[in-house]
């Protein structure tokens, strides 16, 4: 119990000695940071001149070879096509055979023929679309499955660098201002976060849907447009007096 009580104000002493010690930001504020958290958001509109298409050619017949040399042929001469017109991306993505049966409320359901479908997908400019969406009908490809106007990808990367760049130069700028009217000035900047607040989603090619080998294949007009990006900066900048 004795040796308790001689510590106690020992420890009083350190505790009134750490509770005492100044405070560097009250003694000498000069050397103590000011944050300012400001925003900035940067907008621009990006045209679409990327044309994405996928185009589908079936086959149907009794005989699954058969069925196999009708597709092989109306393919190849779709591909052949599509590699003069110096398309990109051109890929054939899926090939499928399928049965067709047929029920038969005697017995089992009986195979009645076979459908066999090659799905072609390949980029375009807005420019040359009207004249290929018609040039696949009557080169193989029974039905356009989709037809979708975007960006490139370079020129999205080149607006969203140039948009953040923007937007930071603007944040900073705000900053800058904050702390003037404050009489101090920003040493450094602590944190930066972008954030894309719109990303450009491929826009679908309205009436070009589904469209079926049997429609006139006559070019249609095209009108491209372009999309919205929008980047926002947030910055954390220490100021002093």
């Amino acid at each position: 119990m004795k040796a308790s009580v001689a510590l106690l104000p020992l420890l009083m002493t350190s505790f009134l000695a750490h509770t005492q010690t100044p405070d560097p930001c009250a003694t000498a504020p000069a050397s103590c940071a000011t944050l300012i958290d400001t925003s900035a958001t940067s907008e621009t509109r990006v045209p679409n001149t990327a044309v994405d298409v996928s185009v589908s050619v079936t086959a149907t017949g009794k005989d699954m070879a058969e069925v196999q040399r009708t597709l092989t042929t109306k393919s190849n001469s779709l591909l052949a096509y599509l590699k003069t017109q110096s398309v990109e991306r051109l890929t054939t993505s899926r090939v499928t055979f399928n049965p067709e049966t047929r029920y038969d409320k005697n017995g089992p359901d009986r195979i009645a023929g076979y459908t066999g479908t090659s799905s072609v997908s390949f980029r375009t400019t807005p420019e040359k679309a009207a004249d290929l969406l018609a040039g696949v009908l009557t080169n193989g490809a029974n039905e356009i499955e989709s037809t979708t106007f975007t960006p490139t990808e370079k020129e999205l990367d080149d607006a969203r660098r140039k948009l953040s760049e923007q937007a930071t130069r603007t944040a900073v700028e705000q900053a800058d201002a904050i702390a003037r009217a404050a009489n101090m000035h920003v040493v450094s900047i602590r944190h930066i976060n972008v954030n894309d607040e719109s990303v450009p989603r491929p826009i679908p090619m309205a009436g070009m849907q589904r469209m079926k080998a049997s429609a006139a294949a006559v070019p249609m007009d095209t009108s491209a447009g372009d999309q919205s990006l929008t980047v926002r900066v947030n910055i954390t900048a220490a100021a002093t007096h």
